[in-house]
């Protein structure tokens, strides 16, 4: 039992430390859809969606990833790009923490005429 339990501990904590890793990526991915939605509508800045991105991190993730940015960079005059970066939670004694990217982009709308002109 004493041979097991250390080995039975550290399996339980990686297996939390995975799902908290894929919980906060999922929020930085969502954060930042939800960014890039509103920073290509019509008459919309890419600051806006960085914006909207900090709103929805702090709604859905204020706990769950640290150190946290949004940028913009990479954002174009047809194309909005959002970036969103944290350090996933730590479950693991020593380990500080993974890091979490996720970087999502989309065309800005904008009126046309027939033709594409």
């Amino acid at each position: 039992m004493a041979i097991i339990f250390p080995v039975v501990v550290v399996l339980i904590l990686t297996l939390l430390q995975g799902i908290m890793w894929a919980y906060a990526r999922n929020v930085a991915y969502s954060s930042a859809r939800a960014g890039v939605s509103a920073g290509r509508m019509y008459g919309a800045t890419p600051d806006d969606g960085a914006a909207k991105a900090r709103r929805v991190l702090e709604d859905m993730g204020s706990n769950m990833l640290s150190q946290r940015t949004v940028s913009t960079d990479g954002s174009t005059a047809q194309r909005v790009q959002i970036r969103v970066e944290g350090q996933a939670l730590s479950m693991i004694p020593g380990l500080s923490g993974i890091h979490v990217k996720a970087t999502v982009s989309g065309p800005i709308e904008r009126w046309t005429t027939p033709g594409g002109r």
